[in-house]
């Protein structure tokens, strides 16, 4: 089995179990999104950091375009707002699932902002995708576009602008040094932005709250660089990107076994089927 294999099949584990214990974490309508999003950036690029140290990666902040670094670290920073509030009103599976949109607005903004190509079979793939939506959307009192699924759809289109981003400045920082200043950089946008979140600072270093964003921490920086490192093993982007939307699959599952998410199941698999199959066709 080829060693880019490996890594994009461990990123794929790694990336369901981060989406399973971010929705633990964020159970309840008590728990602050915001907060959880500044420690939850702050974490991940101090893991980054470390790992970057130990690996003797050159972090030199202006061997890149600072705009686009900026740029990416207020998309991803707004991103990770609406996805903690999404996981407090919706099941994890449903999250996963309806983030698939995420792809569609890469590709549209790949189109516009990089001149890349949309073919029949992306048109094909986005249909798909859109009705794997619908079907999670369409529960047994009919069409529900509710707070849950607007917060999943924000998060979908700024996480998608944001990987267009990151596209560009991964050409220009290396992966761990881009990391650490992406995340580190999104939780300040976050503070920027909401500063009433400065002032649960006893939250931020209480130690049992930052136990438990560590192991989220660590897990997402993880399968974030194990999703990049794997593009540095020869080309194969497609392929990669195509494996990558078994986390869907694999979350769904995940959240069965160990949240308990059991309603509608028989939607979810064949939405958690369809998003995956439209990913192929748009890859």
């Amino acid at each position: 089995m080829s060693f880019w294999l490996i890594l994009t099949l461990l990123s794929v584990l790694v990336a369901s179990v981060a989406t399973i214990l971010q929705k633990v974490l964020m159970r309840g309508e008590k728990s602050d999104p915001y907060s959880y999003a500044v420690v939850f950036h702050l974490l991940m690029g101090l893991v980054a950091l470390t790992f970057g140290l130990v690996g003797g990666t050159d972090f030199s902040l202006f061997q890149g375009n600072i705009w686009m670094l900026l740029l990416a670290a207020a998309l991803w920073g707004t991103c990770q707002v609406f996805l903690f509030k999404a996981l407090q009103l919706a099941e994890a599976s449903e999250v996963t699932i309806v983030s698939g949109v995420r792809v569609l607005v890469t590709i549209f903004a790949s189109v516009i902002f990089l001149n890349e190509v949309f073919t029949g079979w992306n048109v094909f793939g986005t249909v798909l995708i859109l009705v794997s939506t619908v079907l999670i959307a369409n529960r047994k009192k009919g069409f529900t576009f509710d707070k849950g699924l607007f917060y999943t759809l924000a998060m979908a289109f700024f996480g998608g602008l944001a990987i267009v981003a990151d596209s560009a400045n991964v050409q220009q920082y290396e992966v761990l040094a881009y990391s650490a200043f992406s995340n580190l950089l999104a939780g300040l946008f976050i503070l920027a932005v909401y500063p009433k979140t400065f002032t649960q600072w006893k939250t931020f270093v209480n130690p049992s709250f930052l136990l438990k964003m560590l192991p989220v921490a660590v897990f997402s920086v993880t399968q974030g660089m194990l999703y990049l490192f794997a593009f540095t093993y020869g080309e194969h982007t497609a392929e990669i990107g195509t494996i990558r939307q078994a986390s869907v699959i694999v979350t769904v599952l995940l959240a069965v076994i160990f949240l308990g998410e059991r309603e509608n199941l028989w939607k979810k698999c064949i939405a958690a089927m369809l998003v995956t199959v439209g990913v192929f066709f748009l890859s």
